[in-house]
């Protein structure tokens, strides 16, 4: 199967990981494997953070259903707290 790249920006809570992480997965993973795959990569809480985090590309928020067939650029956003 091929790899596909995504391009992961970074915001919130996982900003001490940088602005943007990029890793490979298998083409035809979904959000959920996506989710997995960048949970491995971090550390300490943030890595379970990721599975209460939404992703998103430049015009939606994209299901753990979704399903990846070419390169994309993403953006991971932690849950919000505040008053």
């Amino acid at each position: 199967m091929n790899a596909i790249t995504i391009h992961m920006k970074l915001f919130g809570a996982f900003r001490k990981f940088g602005d943007a992480l990029n890793f490979t997965v298998p083409a035809g993973s979904t959000g959920a494997v996506v989710k997995k795959t960048l949970s491995s990569l971090l550390s300490g809480n943030e890595a379970s953070l990721v599975f209460d985090s939404v992703l998103a590309d430049d015009s939606a928020v994209l299901t753990d259903g979704h399903v990846f067939q070419a390169d994309a650029k993403l953006c991971i956003l932690p849950p919000v707290c505040g008053g």
